[in-house]
C-alpha cells in the first residue's frame, strides 16, 4: 500500500491539533455570531414591545376632513376606530375600507401624524336626483345612481324627482332600475346646457314602457328612449333653441323619432 506524502503528513499529530483547534475556533466563531444576532433581535422586540405597549404612541387627535353632512362621529365609527389605539399598530386599509363602506362616501385617506395624531381626509357623494320609489319612499341618488343615506336629503331639495316602480336596492349601491341610470345620465347633460337651451326638470318618469318621460317648469312632456342618446338630446337642444327665438312653447316633444314630434303653444 502506497501513501503519499500529504497523507503521511496529515497523520502527524501536531497536524491533527491544528486541525481540531480550527474546528473548534470555526464552531465558536458561529455561535458567538448566532448569539450576536438573537440579542440583536431580543432587542428589537423588547424595544417594539416597550413602542408598542406606550401611552407616548396612542391616538389622541382624529382630524377629519373634506366632511359637510357626514359628522366625524359617523367616519370614526365606519373607520372602527376606538380609544387608546397605538399609531404603530392601527391598519390603515382596514379603516379605510371600513369608512369607504359609508353610503356617503366615496373616497378616503387616512395618514399617520406621527406621534399621536391622525388625519382622514374624505370625499363626499353629492346627490343629483330624488328617487321616490312604489312605496313612497324618497331616496338620494348620486350622478352614478348609488343610493345614499338621508342625510343627503337637505342637499338635494329642488332636484328633479326620478319616479320608480322596480326595485332599488341597498344604501350605497347602485340602484337596480337600469332606466334610472340612464335618466341620470340625461339630467347630467341638461345640467350642463348651454343657457339658451337650459332645462328646470321637476320629475322624471321612468314607468312607461320604452320612453322615460321628463316633465320641466314649462313643458309638460319631454319624452326620450329608455337608452340613452345624445341625438336625442341635440335635438331637443335644437327645438328648444328654435322655440323660444320664435316666442313659442310647447306642452310635449317627442324626441325618439326622426321626425320630433312637437305639440306648440305661445308663451
Amino acid at each position: 500500500m502506497y501513501t503519499t506524502k500529504n497523507q503521511k503528513a496529515a497523520s502527524r499529530p501536531e497536524v491533527q491539533k491544528a486541525q481540531l483547534r480550527d474546528a473548534r475556533n470555526g464552531f465558536l466563531k458561529t455561535f458567538l455570531f448566532i448569539a450576536a444576532v438573537f440579542a440583536i433581535f431580543a432587542g428589537i422586540y423588547k424595544l417594539a414591545e416597550k413602542v408598542l405597549s406606550s401611552d407616548d404612541f396612542l391616538v389622541k387627535s382624529i382630524r377629519v376632513e373634506g366632511n359637510h353632512s357626514v359628522s366625524k362621529a359617523e367616519i370614526i365609527k365606519a373607520g372602527g376606530l376606538y380609544a387608546n389605539m397605538n399609531i404603530y399598530t392601527l391598519k390603515t386599509d382596514k379603516i379605510k375600507q371600513g369608512i369607504l363602506g359609508h353610503p356617503d362616501i366615496e373616497k378616503a385617506e387616512i395618514e399617520r401624524e406621527m406621534p399621536t395624531n391622525l388625519i382622514i381626509r374624505v370625499k363626499e357623494r353629492e346627490p343629483m336626483a330624488l328617487l321616490k320609489t312604489s312605496d313612497g319612499k324618497i331616496l338620494p341618488v348620486d350622478r352614478r345612481g348609488r343610493i345614499l343615506s338621508e342625510n343627503k336629503l337637505e342637499n338635494a331639495k329642488g332636484m328633479p324627482l326620478i319616479l320608480t316602480e322596480e326595485e332599488t336596492g341597498s344604501l350605497g349601491q347602485e340602484c337596480k332600475d337600469k332606466k334610472v341610470l340612464t335618466a341620470l345620465d340625461y339630467l347630467l347633460v341638461i345640467r350642463h346646457a348651454p343657457e339658451r337651451n337650459f332645462l328646470k326638470i321637476k320629475t322624471v318618469d321612468v314607468r312607461p314602457k320604452d320612453a322615460l318621460v321628463f316633465k320641466t317648469v314649462s313643458i309638460d312632456e319631454i319624452i326620450f328612449s329608455e337608452q340613452y342618446s345624445s341625438d336625442e338630446v341635440a335635438k331637443i337642444f335644437e327645438i328648444i333653441k328654435n322655440l323660444r327665438e320664435n316666442g313659442r312653447g310647447a306642452s310635449k316633444i317627442d324626441a325618439r323619432y326622426e321626425d320630433v314630434a312637437v305639440v306648440c303653444k305661445y308663451l
